[in-house]
């Protein structure tokens, strides 16, 4: 992988150079949708994420600002700074459009400045309207030219968008088709979602040249359910997850990270990591 000094330290502190692995979590939700479950205490669950030995966490600019005197205070996760904001989770709501729009919202500069290891970006693909695929591409282009030259990481968030052309988001060969275009967009790693199945995710993983983590979505029915989907996910190759509300939301998310990192960084069973925390099937 061709990438800076700059770029290969910062890597090593969301992937352990050993393993090739990381635990990262989605903090950034409310930028997307105002006002989020799981999130009315940040600084207590920033908290919880260091105690857990989660490597990175995402926030946007302003929980950077306001609560990222906490990563300091507690020597970690590391931070990968959003750079982007979108309506494309809005869907089913009033607020929603036929098309979800992103648009930067900060900068690579920004991400230096706060002492961010990576910049996170969405990559929606399979609008109904190209110009505003076209003006995603443009973004991430600009993105990922000031990445290289700061000597920052760039994580590129690939996905399809919703309610638009791809019949099925999670269908295999669409994820792959839009994951290897993240990939020769420049992506350091790649961010995506669940390809539907683990033999799906494992060409993935077999067939780019940088990591693969997987994004989480909604709350599971279950924390041991969350768990046994890091467990496939990690047997088919991918490098870790940047899972969110399906984590933060849990019912006891100190458990429930901290049987994740088993997983990712130890290896441990699904079951092997639940019975660590106490964690009931």
């Amino acid at each position: 992988m061709l990438q800076t000094l700059g770029q290969q330290i910062r890597l090593s502190r969301i992937l352990n150079p050993a393993t090739r692995r990381g635990f990262c979590i989605a903090f950034d939700h409310a930028l997307q949708l105002g006002t989020c479950p799981g999130m009315e205490h940040p600084e207590q669950m920033l908290d919880n994420m260091n105690e857990a030995g989660v490597d990175a966490v995402i926030l946007p600019l302003g929980s950077a600002l306001h609560y990222g005197p906490r990563l300091v205070q507690n020597g970690g996760p590391a931070l990968i700074l959003r750079l982007d904001q979108t309506t494309m989770w809005r869907e089913g709501t009033a607020l929603s459009y036929e098309d979800g729009h992103s648009r930067l919202v900060a900068c690579v500069e920004d991400a230096v400045a706060l002492g961010a290891e990576a910049v996170i970006t969405y990559m929606f693909v399979g609008h109904n309207d190209p110009a505003v695929e076209t003006a995603s591409f443009r973004a991430n282009a600009d993105v990922n030219q000031a990445a290289r030259r700061l000597g920052i990481v760039h994580i590129i968030e690939t996905m399809g968008a919703r309610h638009a052309l791809a019949p099925d988001i999670h269908d295999g060969d669409f994820v792959s088709f839009h994951a290897r275009i993240g990939m020769e967009m420049g992506a350091d790693i790649i961010k995506t979602d669940w390809p539907g199945s683990a033999d799906a995710l494992k060409r993935i993983t077999k067939q780019l040249p940088v990591p693969i983590m997987l994004a989480g979505g909604p709350k599971t029915n279950s924390d041991f359910g969350t768990l046994e989907m890091v467990s496939t996910i990690i047997g088919a190759g991918a490098a870790g997850i940047l899972f969110g509300r399906s984590v933060f939301q849990s019912d006891d998310p100190l458990a429930l990270m901290k049987a994740c990192r088993a997983v990712i960084h130890d290896s441990k069973t699904a079951q092997d990591a639940a019975d660590l925390v106490g964690m009931r099937p």
